[in-house]
């Protein structure tokens, strides 16, 4: 079964510009979608009969609120497929550090499915770039994290703009545990800031902001820098920082406009990406869907209420995650976004689940407390 209308709305340009052909777009990729896992997995195919639910029903937008989810529970429990295991180009792992890790696997039209949704959302947001760009990258070495889903996502960023130079500020060390290098990671911003070349700082919060709290002095990037921080806020929000303090210490010790200091959102179990736009709030781009949905109810909630968010996105045939009911709680915000674009936002309020669904934040937590 060709996937046409998947394929399709994962390309499309200006993402957070939703308009009626683009949902129409969106609404047939999600059939696609069910349909094939519908026919294709033992579980949805069973989830699907026990709700009373039939792929083909999927015509308009509302219908998408009736898709049957799968909770992050099973995904961490389950290794659930669609596709032939051989099928498989590209296994990653969740980086949790206590309970089961989520497995997550493409196929090769999956993967580029989802390397196009970051490519266009990039692009629309400005941060493509042909020029030489030192990269200064808070977030385990991917030659020695290997699997791990964070590690892979923030190298995959570096795709976008040429590396000159790259440098991993966490590596293991002797004894192979994580060992977070700040000094070396300083001496290596101030090459960067004295090489003239635009500098893109990725990684977790919690990392960057351990490093930005010991720097004597003021490091100023080169025009055209950012910084693009994921992974999750739990190591930092620990330390009473919020998102706006972080901001404002970021630009100060860096040099940065506030508009180049963004935040990503993403989980292993849906993959697909969001990103702060240029006023910090995260859009919905059209080939997502996000519901804040009521912890006991499931009901869906009207915009400024808080709920477990439900995050839909019809580019993964590897793997039945087409709507997965999450452990963060947020709100689908009211009115629109300052910035222009005319696709809604959703703000993020914290984790409900237990410890067992924390990751990256977490790791990195644990690991900033260490080197302290």
């Amino acid at each position: 079964m060709r996937l046409v209308n998947c394929e399709a709305v994962c390309r499309v340009k200006d993402p957070h510009v939703w308009t009626p052909a683009k949902t129409r777009l969106m609404v047939a990729a999600c059939r696609e979608m069910a349909v094939f896992h519908g026919r294709n997995s033992r579980e949805l195919s069973a989830l699907y009969r026990r709700k009373g639910f039939t792929p083909c029903s999927i015509r308009t937008e509302a219908d998408l609120k009736r898709i049957p989810m799968l909770g992050v529970s099973a995904m961490k429990r389950f290794l659930l497929t669609s596709l032939p295991h051989e099928r498989s180009v590209l296994r990653l792992t969740s980086s949790g550090t206590r309970g089961q890790k989520t497995q997550i696997w493409f196929d090769a039209a999956s993967l580029e499915r989802c390397q196009s949704q970051l490519s266009v959302l990039w692009e629309e947001e400005g941060l493509l770039s042909r020029e030489p760009t030192n990269y200064l990258m808070f977030v385990y070495d991917p030659k020695e994290a290997k699997d791990l889903g964070i590690a892979f996502s923030d190298t995959n960023q570096q795709r976008f703009a040429p590396a000159a130079r790259v440098f991993y500020a966490v590596r293991k060390g002797r004894g192979g545990a994580w060992d977070f290098r700040k000094a070396d990671a300083l001496r290596a911003l101030r090459e960067y800031a004295g090489a003239g070349l635009p500098v893109r700082i990725f990684g977790i919060p919690g990392f960057i902001y351990e490093f930005l709290e010991e720097m004597k002095e003021p490091v100023r990037l080169p025009p055209h820098s950012w910084m693009v921080t994921g992974g999750g806020w739990k190591a930092a929000e620990d330390k009473k920082v919020s998102r706006e303090f972080f901001r404002e210490l970021a630009a100060k010790m860096l040099g940065l406009d506030a508009e180049n200091i963004r935040d990503g959102y993403g989980m292993a179990e849906h993959c697909a990406p969001y990103l702060e736009c240029r006023k910090h709030r995260f859009h919905v781009p059209v080939y997502n869907r996000v519901y804040a949905r009521d912890p006991v109810t499931l009901a869906v909630l009207p915009p400024g209420q808080p709920g477990l968010l439900e995050l839909i996105t019809p580019w993964n045939a590897m793997m039945p995650n087409l709507a997965i009911l999450s452990t963060d709680l947020g709100r689908i915000d009211e009115g629109r976004c300052p910035c222009g674009y005319n696709s809604p936002t959703f703000t993020l309020l914290g984790r409900g689940g237990l410890s067992k669904h924390k990751g990256c934040a977490i790791h990195a937590g644990e690991i900033v407390r260490r080197s302290s």
